[in-house]
């Protein structure tokens, strides 16, 4: 069931420092934020205009995609056809995660512990419009990944801001009491390895760190550790403040910054399978990373081109006219050309 991991958004104070991590992920409001700064520049100054993916994914699966609008701030589901099935302009106004459900476009949308805004019950985004995804009667619910109301991982607040991570499987919960909150969840490409830790944790071997694997009935929490590339991968994202963008065979630590004047720079350090170090990049743009679920590959967006490269940081393959790309589960890469088109390439070989 090809889905994609949950993805962050919107507001918040601490988005316009000079790093920004987010598993996932892109703080997507912050640096929108910044790009509207960087077009004000001072008395005297040059306005920057920071090189940017206007529109980028924010899943993709077999049956259709989730694009997010850093222009105008709207949330849009497209079916395979490419035709838009749902248009939400308003979700950016606070800081939410965003996880497609069973299948793309179909979504759940929650806000996290931290945003500057009234408390916002999770919904659910598809074809039958905006619905209520009743997954939890506590006071503050934030949905860290779901394919269903009985197949989801929840961040839970209560009306005394105790903090819990649910997992919430058919017929039980698995509930894990924290003093953090503001988890962020990242999810391997094929959809079977997860891991949970709190925001503005630094310390995975403070126990932050929550380690899951899915069976036949969903997530479940477990104390083994996962492969040397995924570990090494998301304790990189954890301690580097950096995004994990992970497969099987191959995963890319991905550190974003600006250069003080609203310029942005992403650095792509990316792993072979036993974890080391094998290869890195260096884009003066926010660069699209995107990783096979199985195979040794890993993709670069930089501007309007595609550069697919193995393990040891070789071109395998490039393509232009490509704004921006997403493998999913099957192997299949979903592509945005420049001008708005969506296509999905046949699976990776």
């Amino acid at each position: 069931m090809p889905r994609q991991k949950a993805r962050e958004f919107g507001k918040r104070p601490s988005d316009t420092a000079r790093r920004f991590p987010r598993n996932a992920l892109h703080v997507i409001g912050g640096l929108t934020a910044l790009a509207a700064l960087a077009a004000c520049a001072p008395a005297g100054g040059e306005a920057v205009m920071p090189a940017r993916p206007a529109v980028r994914f924010l899943g993709a699966s077999s049956t259709g995609a989730v694009l997010y609008d850093a222009g105008t701030g709207a949330l849009s589901g497209h079916d395979r056809s490419g035709r838009r099935v749902w248009l939400d302009r308003t979700s950016a106004e606070s800081v939410v995660s965003v996880s497609c459900l069973t299948e793309c476009p179909e979504v759940a949308v929650s806000q996290l512990a931290s945003a500057e805004a009234a408390p916002m019950a999770p919904f659910r985004l598809g074809a039958s419009g905006r619905r209520p995804f009743a997954v939890s009667g506590a006071r503050h619910v934030s949905v860290l990944t779901a394919r269903s109301r009985s197949d989801a991982v929840l961040e839970e607040t209560d009306g005394e801001g105790r903090t819990t991570v649910r997992v919430v499987r058919p017929g039980r919960d698995d509930r894990h009491r924290t003093a953090h909150a503001d988890y962020q969840w990242t999810e391997s490409a094929d959809g079977r390895t997860g891991f949970a830790y709190p925001w503005q944790a630094d310390d995975p071997s403070a126990g932050l760190l929550l380690r899951f694997t899915r069976d036949g009935d969903g997530w479940r929490r477990t104390t083994s550790r996962a492969t040397p590339i995924a570990e090494t991968c998301v304790l990189a994202a954890v301690t580097e403040k950096a995004e994990c963008v992970l497969g099987e065979r191959a995963a890319a630590v991905v550190a974003r910054s600006t250069d003080g004047r609203g310029g942005y720079h992403t650095t792509v350090r990316g792993l072979a399978p036993d974890g080391r170090t094998a290869w890195r990049r260096e884009f003066g743009t926010e660069a699209g990373v995107t990783v096979h679920p199985s195979l040794p590959r890993a993709g670069i967006t930089d501007g309007d081109l595609l550069t697919v490269l193995d393990t040891t940081g070789r071109t395998v393959w490039t393509r232009r006219q490509v704004a921006a790309a997403r493998f999913t589960e099957d192997g299949e890469l979903a592509v945005l050309a420049p001008d708005g088109r969506l296509d999905w390439l046949p699976a990776v070989r």
